[in-house]
């Protein structure tokens, strides 16, 4: 079947005005690309990731569902018990869809995530190498092609170890900055929901520029350096950082030097996957020094609560609230 015929059963399936025969179709169809799907490999090739299309198609698609609901279900909606039924259903396909036609024209884009709770070593053709922590996602060429290597940080945080090759630079775009190395190790950590993008270096010099500024020259940083860039002001500000407070989490520990409070926080939403309310008046603006190893998380929130003077219950099996 072609994309096209796919997108008129899609519709005429949610209008309600499918036929029992054109349901059968979109059936089958789904069960072949069920059986084909690979959950390691898709091709994103814009600033948006697959991941956040599938998320926003759901979105839309939930409010449209309360006006428009079919008057039967069929078994291959009934497996995808992650979504609602209809919704979920064309969702997939327009998901589906999307990969297919924004396939880059020359070459393939891999696209990899690592889960709530865990990270992922990612091996690059060129021999680099890099660990994603969780909540992260990374894109890379399966084939690096031109004069340069080309990753995309898509979310998160990432640790690269990038092999040395001086005639092609390695670059990773990560939200607004471009980062430039020959062959280094350095952190990038750029979540969608904390104000600063950093970057520090554990060997070699890094380059850091920030991507709507072509005109100033990328600062250069050297090991034990840490750019911290805020999305507001778009101000390259350089600090000092202690090696052991370098991506200590790809070895399952966690290192905070002065940082924010809500920071901190996120990162043990995100290793522990839990959610967490912040309730009491103030506590987002204090800073925090700790290093943590794998100690469960109610006793690293008794130490935090200690030191901050908060209390915390918990909600349910996934949310904390801290008051």
């Amino acid at each position: 079947m072609t994309q096209e015929y796919i997108r008129l059963l899609a519709r005429k399936f949610f209008e309600g005005t499918a036929s029992e025969e054109e349901k059968q179709l979109l059936h089958e169809w789904y069960d072949r690309l069920a059986d084909d799907q690979s959950p390691e490999t898709v091709a994103t090739p814009t600033a948006e990731g697959a991941a956040e299309v599938r998320d926003r198609m759901h979105a839309n698609l939930r409010n449209l569902q309360q006006q428009h609901k079919p008057a039967k279900t069929f078994g291959w909606i009934q497996r995808l018990t992650t979504w609602s039924s209809a919704a979920a259903a064309i969702v997939l396909i327009g998901f589906w869809l999307w990969t297919h036609e924004h396939k880059p024209a020359t070459g393939n884009v891999r696209l990899v995530t690592a889960p709530l709770g865990k990270t992922v070593r990612v091996n690059l053709p060129d021999g680099s190498h890099i660990w994603l922590n969780a909540g992260s996602a990374l894109s890379y060429p399966v084939a690096f092609k031109g004069k340069t290597r080309e990753v995309v940080l898509r979310e998160g945080q990432a640790f690269f170890d990038i092999a040395h090759n001086k005639a092609r630079p390695f670059i990773v775009h990560a939200k607004t900055l471009d980062i430039t190395v020959l062959g280094t190790s350095f952190d990038v950590k750029a979540y969608k929901n904390d104000p600063d993008i950093k970057v520090t270096v554990k060997t070699g010099k890094v380059g850091v520029q920030v991507r709507d500024k072509p005109g100033q020259p990328a600062l250069m940083l050297l090991p034990a350096e840490q750019a911290v860039v805020p999305e507001k002001t778009q101000k390259i500000q350089v600090s000092e950082i202690s090696k052991p407070a370098i991506a200590p989490w790809k070895d399952n520990r966690m290192v905070f030097e002065d940082e924010m409070l809500v920071e901190v926080l996120h990162a043990l939403e995100r290793k522990y996957n839990q959610h967490i309310i912040i309730e009491k008046p103030g506590l987002s603006a204090e800073k925090i020094s700790l290093t943590l190893d794998d100690q469960p998380m109610n006793d690293v929130l008794k130490v935090m609560g200690f030191s901050k003077n908060f209390n915390y219950s918990q909600l349910n099996d996934s949310t904390i609230v801290i008051r």
